[in-house]
């Protein structure tokens, strides 16, 4: 990747802050215990450092558009950063439970901003071609966090103290606010500061979502008070109220619309599901371990680690897995394995071996891999390309918001269930009885996103010929690519092959199998190596000559043994193809990097059409005379300079 040593410290400030930031997210639950004894709390106030935070973030998500429009990426770093640094300073410094949930909320305004800024940043700076590799190193420092996180806290908390934990964190976030001072660009990522912000969708979403949250977290410390109903109340009210003015905004702050989508609207709902049920789990495992078990913090973490490591490697094998057979069965796999290994945490015991937990949990987090990211990308994939950032927008903040009201809901169910008890059994029996009636509510939950999937949840074919009516939906690929595809069966020989050119006046064919899938591709360039009367390229005239020699046949004896020849012997031996949903730059990519003029086009294997490489110079020059070029036109355009060098070089 060829970018200036600068660009490269701008990247590892960003990077490293975002990685600081998710790190933060995870080190607070095995300091839960710990801090709810010192601060005299029960874990339905303790869980707002969690819920608190994660709302939070969620209003921030729509928010952060409007302010990296407004205003320069390293201004808004250093602010950002520094925000979460104070914050990160008053939970250290904290001798009140009220005070420590004012700096977890500090940190998580900070916190919000900072990790779609520096994604955003991270495509501006790196050229279209090297974007997918750099998302992938940001992927996996981010998934290395919270597989870390937990033990790492947990070590910090028996061996010192929770409150050095976040003054680590603090001395981190500050020293990378002095670096972002040092060697990140003041214009770097500005807008054209054309963005608009509702102010009273702001005070809306924020009133409605947080007096939902303190109303149903309240319900578990005080019971279903005047009080806690009235903010309930009045907290839908407010978010009802939002949700219909965003309807009524030219630029609302949430573009609810997409949920108009049925596909979209049934992911959202999994997700929202499954976010709920997993933020609960990662607050009662630490209590129920600590407080029950009596085991330490580090070993705690420990328990969760395995889980968190192999949710990381799955999530870009299950995208793998999703590319080949589709959503349908990895995600009824991955929601019943969700809901079994669940409903096994809803029967523990004060006896339950550490390493059942262990291997239970870490299956439940490896089923989440299978549901989560399939899920999610099979509903974004309903929506037409121009609603895209608005169907992330909306599915990233509706999971957020999600996990804080579910967690707050399961977690007062527990402390309900165990002050209700308390009386009539002993307090370590009754806290966990509300432990599995709790991670019963979880399992209920799951049960209805298996059920939800099942009966909704569809591959792709089938689903888009019943949607797609009208092409409004298709990927900018498929309204360029050629459909009517000329390909030839894995048996057929070369003289079919030709005969298919001929008659077809086309240069190339793709080789498919009897199920429709591409195994192979045969160009004219191909079957001109093999009349050739030399294979391979020779450095020594001598060898050249001698070879030369050896073959005394006549090209019409070479054309007429090559006709009988198999296809797949000649062509290709793989078939180098791009799915379906891959945007043009990945294609022009494929077609400069193969030096090939054409490539077929896939979706689950199948072979589904054919692109170009003046299908794209086409669509892209047009789509710029015309004044309205795509961001993927714009970018193809800038790739299409490869492609046109690749050229030089013998094409298929």
């Amino acid at each position: 990747m060829n970018l200036a040593r600068r660009q490269w410290m701008v990247i590892g400030v960003l990077v490293f802050g975002a990685f600081v930031t998710v790190l933060n997210q995870t080190v607070v639950t095995p300091a839960l215990p710990s801090i709810m004894e010192e601060m005299g709390v029960d874990a339905a106030t303790a869980q707002w450092l969690t819920t608190g935070f994660t709302l939070v973030n969620a209003i921030m998500i729509p928010i952060t558009a409007y302010l990296q429009d407004r205003f320069t990426t390293k201004g808004l770093f250093v602010v950002s950063m520094s925000l979460f640094a104070a914050g990160s300073a008053m939970c250290g410094l904290a001798l009140s439970f009220p005070v420590i949930l004012a700096g977890r909320l500090i940190q998580a305004a900070g916190a919000g901003i900072l990790m779609p800024m520096t994604m955003t940043v991270l495509l501006i700076t790196f050229p279209v071609d090297k974007r997918g590799s750099a998302m992938g190193i940001f992927g996996l420092v981010i998934a290395f966090a919270p597989a870390i996180g937990p033990t790492v806290a947990g070590f910090v908390i028996d061996q010192f103290d929770w409150h050095i934990m976040f003054m680590a964190i603090t001395v981190l976030s500050a020293l990378i606010v002095l670096a972002s001072l040092f060697f990140m660009e003041r214009h770097l990522g500005t807008g054209d500061g054309t963005a608009k912000l509702d102010p009273l969708s702001l005070v809306l979403s924020t009133l409605g979502f947080g007096l939902m949250l303190y109303g149903f977290s309240a319900v578990g410390s005080a019971g279903l008070t005047l009080l806690t109903a009235a903010a309930i109340a009045l907290g839908i009210a407010g978010v009802v109220w939002f949700f219909i003015r965003q309807t009524h905004l030219e630029e609302p702050m949430l573009q609810v619309r997409v949920l108009e989508n049925r596909r979209f609207l049934v992911a959202t709902i999994i997700g929202m599901l499954v976010q709920g049920a997993l933020l609960a789990a990662g607050i009662l495992m630490p209590i129920y371990l600590q407080t029950l078990l009596g085991q330490s913090a580090t070993v705690s973490g420990l328990v969760l680690m395995p889980g968190a490591i192999l949710m990381g490697i799955m999530n870009p094998v299950a995208g793998k897995w999703f590319d080949r057979s589709g959503p349908r069965k990895l995600a009824i796999i991955g929601m019943g394995l969700l809901t079994l290994t669940t409903a096994g945490f809803a029967v523990l015991t004060l006896s339950t071996p550490i390493m059942w937990l262990t291997a239970l949990y870490t299956v439940r987090m490896f089923s989440t891999a299978l549901v989560n990211m399939p899920i999610t990308t099979w509903g974004m994939n309903a929506l037409p390309n121009d609603l895209m950032n608005h169907g992330t927008s909306v599915n990233n903040t509706l999971r957020q918001v999600a996990g804080s009201l579910g967690t707050a809901v399961i977690i007062s169910v527990s402390t309900i269930i165990t002050n209700s008890l308390t009386g009539t059994m002993d307090t370590a029996s009754a806290t966990l009885y509300g432990i599995n009636v709790a991670f019963g509510v979880c399992t209920a939950l799951c049960l209805v996103g298996l059920i939800l999937t099942i009966a909704l949840v569809r591959d792709r074919k089938g689903e888009d010929a019943q949607r797609d009516t009208d092409g409004s939906h298709r990927t900018l690929l498929e309204s360029i690519m050629k459909t009517d595809v000329y390909s030839l069966p894995r048996t057929a020989t070369v003289e079919d092959a030709m005969r298919l050119f001929v008659t077809k006046h086309i240069s190339a064919a793709p080789i498919v199998n009897d199920k429709g899938e591409a195994v192979g591709f045969i160009s004219d360039g191909d079957i001109l190596k093999r009349l050739s009367p030399r294979q391979g390229s020779f450095i020594d005239p001598i060898v050249l000559i001698m070879s030369s020699a050896r073959d005394g046949r006549t090209y019409d004896e070479r054309l007429q043994n090559l006709m009988s020849a198999n296809v797949c012997e000649i062509g290709a031996p793989r078939s180098i193809n791009v799915s379906v949903h891959a945007d043009l730059p990945q294609v022009c990519r494929v077609l400069a990097e193969s030096h090939l003029k054409k490539v077929p086009v896939v979706d689950n294997g199948k072979l589904v059409g054919i692109i170009n490489r003046s299908d794209i110079t086409q669509y892209s020059m047009q789509a710029y005379l015309s004044g309205q070029p795509s961001e993927e036109a714009a970018a193809a355009v800038a790739d299409l300079e490869a492609a046109a060098a690749a050229s030089a070089s013998p094409s298929r």
